[in-house]
């Protein structure tokens, strides 16, 4: 016990004594954040997309704008709602209310800040203001034709006191009962402006039709607004369920995300613990090792002091995630995202995460070390590793299938396969699997990482002391080898 922890420790301020180590620990949130927030700060920096529309009738051109406006309402109302639900969501219901009763997008916005601003003061100072998407501008002509030099650059419409580029045309024409809508703009990828435009000129021809039935107005819109509201409930937990809510669809997310963490350490750790067999065997390292420790001590204690490098940047990324957390919760009054995170990792899936995890860092470390023993070059440890990275590749394709039905016989089968056990584990394991359907797949996991600790000593102790090599390996593998010997 003593050499592995000497070796591991030997490993361990190795790699956390070095620049890069320190880049990557600091590089890695900023590069998650820019992910995440780049997006957002991209549709913020946009300037709104101008339209102008051309019809036939009046009522099709109102039609239209209002569905445009309503659209932009919607989607705005959308954040803010994400941004009360996460920080103030004791001032929802008040908030949504004076929202949806202001007359415009703009009134509606500082009314719901202002409900917040009483309610939670500290989380009205983020309080998001959501751009338009699209801006609306009077027609500069009459045909599609003559929009044409403003459709493609040449000149510009004012829109919101502002000269800008025109976007895109709708053009509206009826024809007998129907209606045509022809979307005018060199942008060919959007076609939201114009989707939007379809609904709403579909919902006012149907409410023209319920009024040539002799339908009022009030009516006509009470019938189109009827919708019926969607519950999800469990039936494992009984008739008297509570629905379901995003809170409890939280820990399949969870579950993604720490299938990823695990693909992302063990995708990550080939590299340094390549590095450092191969270092270490050129420098005669482990030859000294060897004097002093089995290599099964020396296997294992390697993959602790990697192992233990991979736990500093969770450590380190898991306090700085806390530190948000709880800024976010003095903002919050309710501590909304606490409650949250408690109810999103279960005591089930911890524990499925901490075997699995531990399982699949020592299966696919051990034997990247043997193979590593065997090489002398970087290109011969990359020749050998390509089947191992395929086979690190298929869990990942299956992470879809598993997210969409856990219980799917494809996902149910390849979860017992040991090398895909640790990432489907995971996956599975907030959708309410039986004992078997669990400790049977473990235990396989369980007696494959013993059995592959046990064959990547063996590999490693010929590797390092040379009874063997990567190309011995190959001619092993080599199906054609016997044939030639016997032709030979």
């Amino acid at each position: 016990m003593r050499e592995i922890f000497l070796i591991a420790r030997r490993d361990y301020f190795a790699y956390v004594t070095a620049w890069g180590f320190w880049v990557s620990l600091i590089t890695a949130p900023l590069l998650v954040a820019a992910i995440g927030f780049a997006p957002v700060l991209l549709s913020q920096a946009e300037p709104p997309r101008v339209l102008t529309i051309l019809a036939d009738h009046p009522a099709d051109a109102a039609a239209a704008a209002r569905a445009i406006d309503d659209a932009e309402r919607s989607d705005a109302r959308a954040v803010v709602l994400g941004y009360i639900a996460a920080t103030a969501p004791r001032a929802q219901e008040a908030a949504l209310a004076a929202f949806d009763a202001a007359a415009t997008q703009r009134e509606a916005v500082a009314a719901a800040r202002d409900i917040v601003a009483r309610e939670a003061p500290g989380a009205a100072g983020a309080f998001p203001t959501p751009a338009p998407r699209y801006l609306l501008a009077d027609p500069p002509a009459s045909t599609p034709e003559a929009l044409n030099p403003y459709l493609i650059g040449e000149r510009t419409v004012m829109a919101a006191g502002e000269a800008r580029p025109l976007f895109g045309a709708i053009v509206i024409s009826r024809n007998g009962e129907g209606a045509q809508v022809r979307y005018w703009s060199a942008n060919l990828a959007d076609l939201s402006a114009a989707n939007r435009v379809v609904r709403g000129v579909g919902e006012a021809m149907r409410a023209e039709a319920l009024a040539a039935l002799g339908l009022s107005p009030e009516e006509a819109a009470a019938i189109q607004a009827l919708r019926p509201t969607l519950q999800q409930f469990d039936p494992r937990q009984g008739a008297a369920a509570a629905a379901v809510t995003n809170a409890d669809r939280a820990p399949l997310i969870v579950a993604v995300v720490l299938s990823f963490v695990l693909w992302a350490a063990v995708f990550g750790v080939a590299n340094m613990l390549l590095t450092s067999v191969l270092e270490e065997k050129s420098n005669k390292i482990l030859d000294t090792l060897l004097t002093s420790a089995s290599p099964l001590q020396i296997l294992i204690g390697k993959l602790v002091g990697v192992a233990c490098v991979s736990a500093t940047f969770f450590l380190f990324w898991g306090l700085l995630g806390a530190g948000i957390g709880a800024l976010a919760n003095r903002i919050s009054p309710s501590n909304a995202l606490a409650e949250w995170a408690v109810q999103a990792l279960t005591p089930e899936l911890a524990a499925m995460f901490l075997a699995c995890f531990v399982a699949g860092y020592m299966m696919y470390g051990a034997v990247f070390l043997a193979l590593g023993s065997l090489c002398e070059t970087n290109q011969e440890a990359q020749t050998l590793l390509g089947p191992i990275f395929l086979i690190l590749t298929a869990p990942i394709l299956l992470l879809g299938p598993a997210f969409d039905n856990p219980s799917s016989p494809l996902v149910a089968g390849a979860s017992w396969f040991p090398p895909f056990t640790p990432f489907l584990m995971m996956m599975r394991a907030p959708a309410g699997l039986s004992w078997y359907e669990v400790a049977g797949p473990v235990a396989l996991m369980l007696a494959t990482l013993v059995l592959v600790l046990w064959g990547a000593a063996r590999v490693f102790h010929a590797g390092v002391a040379g009874q063997s090599d990567a190309a011995a390996l190959r001619r092993r593998l080599n199906p054609f080898r016997k044939r030639s010997q016997k032709a030979g």
